[in-house]
């Protein structure tokens, strides 16, 4: 967490030249998901080219070409409260703006894998990053992913640079989410990080990460503090997906002369697929941050979410969510009433009209213990909002 971990980026990055020293015959780590097609290659026109077909096999397999990918998440959401600043409240970072037609994330990138090698560079831009990455500078806003990676021996990789968070269920594409927005729990944990992890991936039965990063949703440290992750995810069977993941460092990016508070989160979830149908999802997030100096002892939170998710068809779908967010301190979430202690539940529905194309619809209420939202300036405990979404893969 402090400067003792300076050597140990040192360390990590160190290690990268030596991967090449390793010739290894594993197959390619599998990249990211895409629904970039490739038409197969053709077929040869005679048996004497069967050899010289191989040989160009052999080398597209040795070096794969980079793949292009993008998406474009158009959003329209109405809060029912209907904020004078046009903004959701202050601990919503995804879908946030009030009556407008808004791009919540577009992304356009290049990711590159070999059997020894491999990464992504993303450039993004929308509110999503806007409200995100309001504390980066200018330069750091737009990049979604920029990373890189060599494999150190059998299933063993090191990357570096700035990747997707090791946290959560969910993340910034809802795309790739079970609902349209996002939980509070997941909007108030990072999407994002920059450091070096080391990983041992057993494929389809077990995951194991080691993190050294800048900080909670940290691209440009402000101090000396950095901070440490892991995360392990374990398939007991193809239905099954058990992820644990951690969080130890310095929580606010200040400078080292304002002091540090450190801060402790442990995330777990769980997916079960039951059938083709049916989909489950179970999350909960509990973390503890060192109070300001001064006082004694530790500010928790807690958060937890359910989710369901039925298809009703090849091209429709419903998904219910029940949702807690506990934050007596405000030490993520901070509202007119101090804390935040909001329970929330949801109704979506998801149509697929064409396979690069999702129209999104969902229903969401938070109700909370104290009038932590104003309506028409007047305090009120419960906030309402509908909100749709156009996305599109390319």
């Amino acid at each position: 967490m402090t400067t003792p971990l300076r050597p140990l980026f040192a360390a990590l990055l160190a290690a990268l030249p030596l991967a090449g020293l390793r010739a290894q015959t594993t197959a390619p780590a599998p990249a990211p998901t895409t629904t970039t097609t490739t038409a197969p290659p053709g077929a040869p026109t005679a048996t004497a080219a069967a050899p010289t077909a191989a040989a160009a096999a052999d080398t597209a397999k040795a070096d794969p070409k980079p793949e292009f990918f993008g998406y474009v998440g158009v959003y329209y959401g109405y809060d029912f409260n209907n904020p004078a600043s046009l903004a959701r409240p202050g601990f919503i970072y995804s879908e946030n703006l009030h009556n407008q037609i808004a791009v919540n994330i577009a992304l356009l990138g290049a990711r590159y894998a070999s059997d020894r090698i491999r990464g992504t560079f993303a450039i993004q831009t929308g509110t999503y990053p806007d409200a995100n990455y309001a504390a980066e500078p200018a330069i750091f806003k737009n990049i979604y992913e920029a990373w890189g990676g060599a494999r150190l021996a059998k299933n063993l990789w090191l990357d570096a640079g700035i990747f997707l968070s090791h946290i959560g269920l969910e993340g910034p594409n809802s795309r790739d989410d079970l609902t349209l927005t996002r939980s509070i729990m997941a909007d108030n944990s990072p999407y994002y990080e920059a450091g070096a992890k080391l990983t041992y991936d057993r494929g389809r039965k077990w995951l194991f990460s080691v993190l050294a990063i800048n900080g909670w949703q940290v691209i440009r440290d402000r101090n000396q503090n950095e901070a440490v992750g892991t995360q392990v995810q374990f398939r007991p069977g193809p239905k099954w997906l058990l992820n644990s993941s951690t969080f130890v460092g310095d929580g606010h990016n200040l400078p080292d002369s304002l002091g540090r508070q450190l801060r402790y989160f442990h995330d777990f979830y769980a997916t079960y697929d039951p059938s083709a149908q049916w989909k489950l999802a179970v999350a909960f997030d509990t973390g503890w941050e060192a109070r300001p100096a001064g006082q004694r002892g530790y500010n928790a939170w807690q958060g937890g979410a359910l989710i369901v998710r039925r298809r009703l068809s090849a091209h429709t779908g419903v998904v219910a969510r029940g949702e807690f967010f506990h934050d007596p301190a405000g030490v993520l979430a901070t509202t007119r009433a101090g804390g935040l202690r909001t329970a929330g539940y949801s109704l979506g529905f998801d149509y697929l009209p064409v396979p690069r194309v999702i129209l999104r619809a969902e229903a969401k209420q938070f109700v909370d213990r104290n009038d932590a939202y104003i309506k028409d300036k007047t305090p009120r405990r419960t906030d309402a909002v509908v909100t749709t979404l156009l996305g599109l893969t390319f």
